[in-house]
This record gives structure tokens, sequence and C-alpha cells, in this order.
């Protein structure tokens, strides 16, 4: 999904593409990068008339008067179509004068940099202009390399001293430097004793925080980049073919598109959250944890999806005539100009070990206080109760689910739901969890008669009774449709015989869900039946299976013809298979706040802070890989609640979160392990956590789908690629 996550901003993308496809179609690009001169592109002067270069000034100074969140929707679309040009130093110039500029400074500079009269240049090397000797008004120093330079007529410099300065490049010699990205120009520039304006000084800017500027932009530049390579890649997958099928088919390519879509995910998070963070008057530490996060993300992100998509693409990925080689150069060249890669992720890791935090939170629509105002009275209601009290009047005024139909529920929409959560954390009430209940009960509403749901719906919602679920087979683990526990018709019910394998809670549970195969000589996915199974019938056999923690937290389950009555069927015999996949319509929202990284990575630095740099072999670039990653599924999940509010499709968020978050989760055990070294290979003390954690998340990649199963779903569901062929085919 884009950056956009609101209406506006969204209406706002889609004006971008619609102009961008009347007037910067691929061969704009393909100019640029092959024109021998370094004349602006023809399209220039049309797409500064559209006033994007000034959507962040305030209207005071000549800009648009929105922020960054409104111009990363806008460079997200100019990187897809790789647009040429200087726009980036121009946009990054006009955020530092407009934030740091005496008021002759900005009216001096800022209506060339908007109305694109006066492109800028930005110095992003280690070189700085310094003062020379024969006096304090003028400078010397050569800077290399200077992005924009051909083109520009300010050039934003960092001063030896400290600040930055505007110069006049016409005052320096200049000579071009050819470009990895053809599309926009590097030069050099050597000043020799030049003037020095007295208006040219911009004493308060540090480079950090013009770094961070060029980072934010080019993050949201960047995921245009790193999508345009997807969606490539994705289409050519769907038509290429090779030993008779389409190589979309072939799982390789497909999970190749579906760590694509992740880092495209990904990257859009971030770097709308840097956007907004940066639009705001957030703390210096949290704007510039913002800025390299999003910058170590999508930097090495946009990298990787245009490495692949020429892999993808394969020999005609490797020629000059596909315009893949470019969207491959402008991004290994923006990462290598911006210090993409370890040396960002080790930032971050030494702002998070300072201290630095991102604290995630959003305001509610206006109409929250209406339904705030409503709703208030029955949490009151809820919360001057205690114990079993409290749970019963959770349940009767379905605030236990309140995302469920009547009776069991309310029906919240997403909004209610966040106000009911603001709400009763505020009180001191908190919902119990139903365990594998909140699985099996949307089932039961959704399918189940009258009868079924008052005795099986109400009860496990008061506590009264236990779940768990037979689905999974020695034979049929991600592969569900190839159950074989078989399920045949008797007079008043069934009778179950097979085996059910990994079920947790199994030991303590009161009823199971359980899927059988009714009718064997149906297809695959038919004449499958699902049953209620009362876990004390006879002929269950229940043996604990024994995991590598040593622990048991799951079960075989032996059925031997095991009887069950015809009115512990949900639904229609033989529609089981549908039937089990079955969520409500209306799903659980839920917006999390406080700081990004999650218990695990706080725990992961207290680790490192404790221990010491000494004692700890801490790689600050692989921490500081945990930290990005982790503030990224946060994001995602935030930008997924927004997303659902402003009525804008959610998109494909929760699937990356559950692909990335357990595998995050593996790395984060991994890696706390580490931290001991030699001691991490000795089951006690301080590592013992750690060590225990590393072994029970082993579990996290295969249960509920293995990663490898989840990888195909991505690709086939979200991406459009084709199947895995049926055995024989």
């Amino acid at each position: 999904m884009p950056i956009a996550v609101s209406e506006e901003h969204e209406a706002l993308r889609l004006g971008v593409v619609r102009w961008l496809q009347n007037h910067c179609p691929p061969t704009e690009p393909r100019a640029a990068a092959e024109s021998t001169t370094d004349d602006l592109p023809p399209v220039w002067e049309k797409m500064v008339a559209q006033g994007w270069l000034g959507l962040h000034v305030p209207e005071a100074d000549g800009g648009q008067g929105f922020g960054l969140s409104e111009l990363a929707v806008v460079l997200e679309e100019l990187g897809y179509a790789l647009f040429p040009g200087p726009v980036l130093p121009t946009v990054v110039a006009a955020a530092v004068i407009s934030r740091h500029g005496s008021a002759a400074q900005r009216a001096r500079y800022l209506p060339g940099l908007l109305d694109g009269s006066a492109p800028a240049a930005v110095a992003l090397g280690t070189e700085s202009i310094r003062r020379s000797e024969s006096g304090a008004s003028r400078v010397s120093g050569s800077l290399r390399p200077v992005l924009g330079l051909a083109t520009a007529s300010v050039l934003l410099a960092p001063m030896e001293e400290g600040g930055w300065c505007v110069l006049d490049p016409r005052d320096a010699d200049t000579a071009s430097l050819p470009a990895l990205d053809a599309t926009r120009s590097l030069g050099q520039a050597v000043f020799t004793d030049a003037a020095l304006p007295p208006d040219a000084l911009l004493p308060e800017v540090t480079t950090e925080e013009v770094r961070n500027l060029a980072l934010v932009m080019a993050a949201a530049e960047g995921t245009g980049v790193a999508r345009w390579c997807l969606d490539t890649a994705s289409e050519y997958a769907k038509v290429r073919v090779q030993f008779g099928r389409p190589i979309g088919q072939f799982q390789a390519i497909k999970h190749a598109l579906a760590d694509m879509l992740v880092a495209v995910e990904q990257c859009a998070a971030v770097a709308w959250d840097a956007a907004t963070v940066w639009s705001g008057d957030s703390a210096e530490g949290e704007r510039a944890l913002s800025a390299q996060v999003a910058g170590a993300l999508t930097l090495d992100a946009a990298a990787h999806c245009a490495k692949q998509c020429v892999q993808i693409l394969g020999g005609i990925g490797f020629s000059w005539e596909h315009d893949a080689h470019f969207y491959l150069k402008r991004a290994m060249a923006t990462r290598l100009l911006l210090a993409g890669g370890e040396r960002l992720e080790e930032n971050v890791a030494r702002l998070a070990l300072a201290g630095s935090r991102r604290s995630l939170s959003a305001d509610l629509p206006p109409e929250a206080e209406t339904r705030r105002a409503a709703l208030r009275p029955l949490v009151e209601q809820v919360a001057a109760q205690e114990g079993a009290a409290q749970r019963a009047a959770l349940v009767e005024t379905g605030l236990l689910m309140p995302h469920w139909p009547p009776p069991w529920g309310r029906s919240a929409d997403p909004l209610d739901q966040l106000v009911l959560d603001e709400e009763m954390a505020a009180a001191g009430v908190f919902r119990p969890h139903l365990a594998v209940g909140a699985w099996a009960l949307p089932t039961i509403i959704a399918y189940g008669t009258e009868e079924q749901q008052e005795r099986w719906v109400r009860p496990t919602l008061l506590g009264q009774l236990a779940w768990c679920q037979l689905f999974s087979e020695p034979g049929a683990g991600s592969d569900l449709a190839a159950l074989s526990t078989r399920a045949e018709s008797v007079e008043g019910g069934w009778i179950l015989n097979g085996q059910k394998v990994w079920t947790s809670l199994a030991m303590q549970a009161d009823y199971g869900i359980c899927l059988a195969r009714s009718d064997p000589d149906a297809s695959k996915h038919a004449g499958i039946t699902y049953f209620i199974v009362d876990m004390h019938t006879e002929g269950i056999d229940i043996r604990p299976l024994r995991e590598l923690t040593g622990a048991a937290m799951f079960n075989e389950v032996f059925f031997t013809d095991v009887f069950v009555p015809d009115d512990a069927v949900i639904g229609q015999p033989g529609d089981g298979w549908r039937i089990g996949r079955t969520t409500l319509s209306n799903e659980r929202v839920s917006m999390s706040s406080g700081a990004a990284f999650g218990n695990g990575v706080e725990l992961l630095l207290r680790t490192v802070e404790r221990r010491g740099a000494d004692d700890a072999p801490v790689r600050l670039a692989e921490l500081g890989h945990l930290l990005v990653e982790a503030q990224s599924l946060a994001v995602l999940s935030l930008r997924s609640t927004l997303r659902t509010l402003s009525g804008v499709d959610p998109g494909s968020g929760a699937s990356v979160r559950k692909l990335l978050g357990v595998e995050h989760e593996q790395r984060v055990q991994e890696m706390g392990m580490a931290l001991y070294g030699a001691d991490g290979a000795v089951l006690d003390g301080e590592a013992q956590r750690w060590e225990e954690g590393f072994l029970s998340t082993r579990c996290l990649t295969i249960a509920g789908g293995t990663s490898e199963v989840q990888r195909n779903v991505i690709a086939e569901r979200m991406l459009g690629q084709p199947r895995d062929p049926e055995p024989g085919q």
C-alpha cells in the first residue's frame, strides 16, 4: 500500500498519479539519463507549476502551508515515476531555509526554490566550507559530491565551524561528475577565497538535521522506487513462461515477491511515520530516531527490491532497453549518498541506547467525543462490579467482544472499539482472554443455530467453558485440506476416527472445534464437516506431546469410534472447509500507544545497557536492524487502524505483520542469547530466559501455517501470482 493513510492524502496521491501518467511517462527519465547536457528536464516547469515544491513551506513564505506528510505523498509517486531533476535537493533546501532562515533569507531564497526557477543543490559529502585566511567574509573549500549542482542556483553547504550556509554556485569552479543515477546530476564545487554574503549563514542548522530531513524525504521517494520494482517484477512473473509454466508459479519467485511486498509495506509505514513526526512538534530525539529508522529501512529496501526486480526479469532486466536498471541506479545512488546500510542502523542503536523512543499515538476524529459520552456509562456500570460479577456485566453489555454482533457483542465499528478501549483502560477494566474460544465462537455465531449459540457462546464468554482446536494432523499441517480424520454418518450423529496433532490446551478443554472428512469421494476441499466435539467423550485419547523445549504444551489427540451427535455439527455436512475459514466481517480493531519497540526489544536494550559494551558482544548494526524492524511493525499496526478509521482499505498490513512479526521475535530472542557469549551455552543465570525464549519461539514460524506457506499466500492472494499446481500436474 502507498504512504497515504487519510482520504485527503489518498486524493492527493491519485491526483499526482494522474498528472505523472500524462506528463512523465517512462520516456522522460530515460531521456534525462541518456542526455548529453546538464539542462533541467523538459517536464520540470510543468511539475513546479503544481506547487508541489512548496507543500511543506508556510503560506506566509509563499508555500502551500501543509507539512512533510503531504510532501511525502507526492515524493513517493515522483519516485515511482522516477521523476528526473533536482527535486530532492530543492525540497530539502526549502525545508531548511523555511525552518531556520531569517525573514530576509526566506524572502531572498524561497521564491525561486518554490517556483522552480532557482533549483537547489545540497552538499552530501564529508567536506565543508571554511573561512579563508583573508577574512571572515570569504570562504574556501571543496565540496564533493553535490546533488543537483549542474542546474543549481542555490547551494546548501556545511560550515567547518558549525552551521550551514547558502552559496551561489557561480562563485565556485564547478564540474559535473559522472553519476551512477544519471537522472539527476552530481558535481564538484571548489570555492577559492569566495565572498560570503552576510545573509548566507544559517548558524542554527546542524548537519544532523539536514541529513535527517534528507532521509525523511528520500524515504518517501524510495518507497515509490521499491513499489515500482515490486509491481514490475510481479506483473512480469505472471506472464513470463518457463518450463511450461508462468515463473510466478515457482515457489522461489513467490517467496522473493512476498519478501518484496513486506519490504514495501515497511517502507510506506516508516516513511509515513517519519514525515508525520517531522510535520509536528515532536522532541528532537524522536525526530532523529524516526528519520534514521526511515532511512535505514527504506534505502536498503529500495535497493533490495531493485536488485530482485532485475533478477526476476532475468535477461530483459539486464538489458538497457528495460527501465529496471534506472531504478536500480536510483536506489543504489541514494543509499550511497545518504550513508545507508549499516551506518544508519548503528545510529538507530546509539539513539535508542541513549534513551530516544518513538511514542506512538493518534488523535481520534471529532465524533469520538460524542461516542465517548454514550459509551462511558456502560463502562462505569461494568467497573462498579468485581470478579465474576464484572465478567457477567462485560458479557451482558456486549463489552467483552464489542465487535461481535448482538446479543454477544455490540457490532461496534472501529471508532467505537477504540473509544471503548480508552475508556476501559481509564476505568481499570480488563477483558479476559478467550484463548481458542475467540476462534471457535465467531464460527458458531455465524453458522450455528440459536440453540448451539446459547449452548456454547454465553458459557464461554462467562469463563465456564474452555476450548481447543482439532485441525492439524500428522499428514495435514499447513495443507489443512489434506486432513484424513474420518467422519462416518450413523443414526443420530457421526463416528469419528483418526488423529490430530499439535493441539494446545487439549488436556484442559471442555470442547474442541474439529474438521473431519465426511465424504471421502469428494474433492480435496469438499466433503469436510465442522464438528463441535465434547472432549470428555469416550474414545478420545489425549497424549501430551513433548516439544524441543522439554515442556508439553501441545498434545496428540486420537479418535477411536468417537460419537458426535447431529446437533454438534455446525452448518451443513460437507461445508466444513468454508466454515472453518470464517471470521466475523467486523474485525477487532485496536491501537497500541506508547514506545514503539515492544517489550522484547526493550528488554534487549536493558540487557545491553546492564551488561555494558565490555561484557556484551554488541553488534550495533544488528541491534539497530532489530530496532528498525520493531518500529516498522508498530507503525504498520497503527497505519492499519488509521486506514480503517478513515474508510480506506487497510491493505495487506495484517498478513505482513504476521509474517514479519514472528520472524522478528525469533531474531530478538537469538540476539538476546548471543549477548552472553560463551555463557549463552549454559542453561542458567540471566541468559536462561533468552535461551528458553529462543527455543520456545521456534514454533512461531510453524504454527498456524508456516512462514513459507504465508509467503505463498501473500504472493497468490495479494499479488495475484498463479497458484501452485496440484500434485501430478
